[in-house]
């Protein structure tokens, strides 16, 4: 490895650390929604996966880093070197009732490098938001026990977890591939609620932290060249948290306390993928995950948490034309994606779907880096009996760009 890789590399890696430190801090949602659980669950991924209905399961990683099946690891040409990174941009409109509400949060959305091992496996890592949470609540009443009297609240939540996700594929047979992962998820929950009593004022910071680890496996199989399936399985896992509360007052000097909070249980996922092509420039992918939350026998005091299944589909169209023309270079992309959430209130799933269009520009003419953009139109939840429906726009951009290793420069 000569020295320029090795700057590469380490560049990365600086690159990983402060994007780690910076993702903590900021949200990348305004949903009322994120008040519950860990916050919502990030659907955005690497490379072109946004723009094809959130699908990869069945897909390699052959031209990008694809983050959904470990398997796909060994895909990865022989001294090729992926990098990408991602960012976002949403706007929304909350409707409650006959009240509209607008949002707008934009915000890195991914970092990854992938690399070859072998000639017949391969590695990634890769740095993504796992929930996010950005809520707001305002003037919110609530009874004093033992009178008639009320006091008003304000509260607003900010943070989310990070997923830091080391994935490894192995060629087992020629048509073949199994992979592992493993990820260390990790971060904050700010709640900052605002209480007024009368005449005075009650502050409650809470600053809650988690962490802990999730493992899972895959499998790639191709049964014949035009076809390929995938399937993968995430196991159940434990967030542990600690609370760090401040409480003030305005005549009263600050009180600090820290707690345990008790184990976040995540469930086992277990998710089905299919890429075929019907014709040379036209793939088609569908996948299938299923979330068992009923099974975390868990609670939380605004709603419950029920079983979750999530359909995509996707479709490219890769023109493979005379490379003169820069529209024959373009990839064409368009997907649908469904979630029918993890959540019920009120007997109501808050349910989740989003129409994809997409396009992979060529930023050079190796047919791997590329600008990857995506945009999605989406519904989530409905008006009803108090729930809130909103439709959003969202923007991704992933820069994916190879490179070759160990390749000797010719000198004329």
């Amino acid at each position: 490895m000569n020295i320029n890789n090795i700057s590469k590399l380490i560049t990365a890696l600086c690159l990983f650390i402060s994007t780690a430190v910076f993702s903590q801090s900021n949200s990348l949602s305004s949903s009322p929604y994120s008040l519950f659980g860990m916050g919502t669950f990030n659907t955005s991924n690497t490379g072109k996966t946004s723009g094809l209905g959130n699908t990869g399961i069945a897909n390699s990683s052959s031209t990008f880093i694809n983050n959904l099946n470990p398997a796909s690891m060994a895909t990865i040409p022989l001294k090729t070197f992926f990098f990408d990174v991602g960012l976002k941009s949403e706007y929304g409109v909350q409707i409650e009732g006959g009240n509209k509400d607008t949002k707008n949060v934009a915000n890195f959305s991914n970092m990854a490098f992938a690399f070859p091992v072998t000639k017949k496996s391969g590695v990634s890592l890769t740095l993504i938001p796992y929930t996010s949470v950005g809520y707001s609540l305002s003037n919110i009443e609530t009874d004093i026990e033992g009178s008639t009297g009320y006091f008003i609240s304000n509260i607003e939540g900010s943070g989310g977890l990070n997923n830091l996700k080391l994935n490894y594929g192995y060629k087992l047979l020629d048509n073949l591939n199994v992979g592992a992962t493993g990820s260390v998820l990790f971060g904050q929950i700010i709640e900052n609620e605002i209480d007024y009593i009368g005449s005075n004022t009650l502050t409650i910071y809470d600053t809650n932290s988690y962490s802990g680890f999730q493992f899972g496996a895959g499998i790639q199989y191709q049964p014949v060249s035009n076809v390929t399936v995938g399937t993968v399985v995430t196991f159940p896992s434990l967030l542990d948290g600690t609370q760090n509360r401040t409480v003030s007052q305005f005549y009263d000097s600050d009180i600090e306390y820290e707690k345990d909070l008790d184990d976040f249980k995540l469930p086992l996922e277990v998710g089905f993928g299919v890429q075929t092509k019907f014709i040379e420039q036209v793939s088609v992918s569908v996948d299938y995950t299923k979330k068992f939350w009923n099974d975390t026998d868990q609670t939380d005091q605004l709603g419950t948490f029920v079983d979750q299944n999530i359909f995509g589909l996707g479709v490219e169209f890769d023109p493979n034309g005379n490379q003169l023309k820069f529209w024959n270079t373009v990839e064409y992309r368009a997907g649908f994606n469904y979630d029918s959430g993890n959540l019920e209130i009120s007997d109501k799933k808050i349910h989740n779907y989003g129409l994809n269009l997409g396009l992979g520009i060529p930023l050079r003419y190796d047919g791997f880096s590329m600008l990857n953009v995506a945009y999605t139109y989406g519904k989530k939840g409905q008006v009803y009996d108090g729930l809130i429906q909103e439709n959003y726009h969202m923007l991704t951009l992933n820069i994916s760009l190879a490179g070759q290793w160990f390749v000797k420069r010719k000198i004329q």
